[in-house]
């Protein structure tokens, strides 16, 4: 079943130099490959992604499409697209770095300065420095617009006051892309800046968020009370943060990683292989194994499709073209999904099964996707007004 789930046909011809770039990448990753092993504490876990995308670094495998003078490999977003489904295939675990990777660092390079650029790129990639995205406020919801954390400017650096919450990897980064407001009477998408913010130094205090899966791993919340930025550390322009924010939540909606749809595949893969002992065995029967069945089918398909919208985002990309707007209906799509494949292993794990604890694990996190990025009901409101045209929406 695995590899069926992998060999969905696109019906696009991917060219002759995509397809060589799979096969050394192949060649490469056979017998590199680390094995997580289960029960690995977070420390443990941690450190070992950190040292597969040193691996990758070092071997020229990491940030693909990122230009070479900052230790990417030059690569274009089809051979993006095909880098993330080997990866998966070889059951590869995920660079430690991906906020970085597929967030900051592609828009730092669109909108950074030159200085900031070669500072952080490099070691960016390399793993050497760890990054999160300071966006989410206890008080402000999806509305990024109404962030409180401000940052005033005293003499020749900035002085950081406010809380973040929802950050990930907080606890082990060493870097923020911390969204402030550094002009307190401009209009609230104006007065806002993205600054570089140093974690390692005193007025700053990162915390874990433990969630309902049990997990602190991934998300934490940061305490900023008096920490510096120096003033040529703004990421983009000074007053420039919404733009540079928009232009970072694009690349996330959009998943220019184009891997999402890889991850989603191996899990249906692995569901279908427990449904298909079940059923052997005869612990499945009857209106159950139909229903599974069925739901099953409804996930392998929707992979596919997800799977075809990203290669259709490689394709404009490889044009020229920026995601813009659209990247709100990927966002959509893949996050109903995640929870629909996330509700299916549950509902097909049983008590004895060895992968019960990994699927409920699946399933709870799941949860999250439809807040990720935005809400649900801010991806619908860009679809509305910025794809289709819509009037916006206005409350009595």
């Amino acid at each position: 079943m695995t590899a069926a789930i992998f060999e969905l046909d696109l019906n696009i011809d991917l060219g002759e130099d995509v397809e060589e770039f799979r096969t050394e990448l192949r060649r490469w990753l056979d017998g590199r490959v680390p094995r997580l092993v289960p029960g690995m504490d977070e420390a443990e876990l941690f450190d070992a992604r950190r040292r597969w995308q040193r691996d990758l670094f070092d071997a020229g495998w990491a940030g693909v499409a990122w230009p070479r003078e900052y230790g990417g490999r030059g690569a274009g977003p089809l051979q993006q697209f095909v880098y993330y489904e080997e990866l998966t295939k070889a059951g590869a675990p995920e660079p430690v770095n991906q906020p970085g990777i597929i967030l900051f660092g592609p828009t730092l390079m669109a909108l950074g300065s030159e200085t900031l650029k070669k500072q952080y790129l490099p070691r960016m990639l390399s793993a050497e420095d760890i990054w999160c995205q300071g966006f989410s406020e206890p008080d402000a919801g999806s509305d990024l617009a109404g962030v409180r954390t401000t940052a005033v400017l005293e003499g020749d650096h900035y002085v950081a006051r406010g809380q973040k919450v929802w950050t990930s990897w907080a606890t082990y980064s060493d870097r923020c892309a911390l969204l402030c407001r550094t002009d307190t009477t401009a209009e609230r998408h104006r007065g806002l800046s993205m600054l570089i913010l140093d974690l390692h130094q005193p007025g700053v205090e990162a915390r874990p968020i433990t969630q309902i899966t049990g997990d602190h791993r991934e998300f934490g919340e940061l305490f900023i009370d008096g920490a510096t930025v120096p003033v040529d550390h703004v990421a983009g322009d000074p007053g420039g943060g919404w733009a540079f924010a928009m232009a970072m939540l694009e690349h996330e909606r959009s998943d220019l990683g184009l891997h999402n749809h890889a991850r989603l595949q191996a899990r249906v893969s692995q569901i279908a292989e427990v449904i298909a002992a079940a059923i052997a065995d005869g612990r499945l029967a009857g209106a159950d194994a139909v229903d599974l069945k069925q739901r099953l089918a409804d996930v392998w398909i929707r992979c596919g499709l997800l799977r075809d919208f990203n290669a259709g985002t490689a394709l404009r990309l490889a044009r020229g073209e920026v995601p813009g707007a659209r990247s709100s209906i990927i966002r959509l799509y893949w996050s109903e999904l995640a929870q629909a494949v996330g509700e299916l292993a549950l509902a097909c794990a049983g008590p004895d099964s060895p992968v019960t604890a990994e699927f409920a694990f699946d399933f709870l996190h799941s949860r999250h996707t439809t807040i990720a990025s935005g809400s649900q009901q801010i991806q619908r409101d860009i679809v509305a007004q910025r794809v289709l045209g819509l009037p916006r929406h206005r409350t009595a």
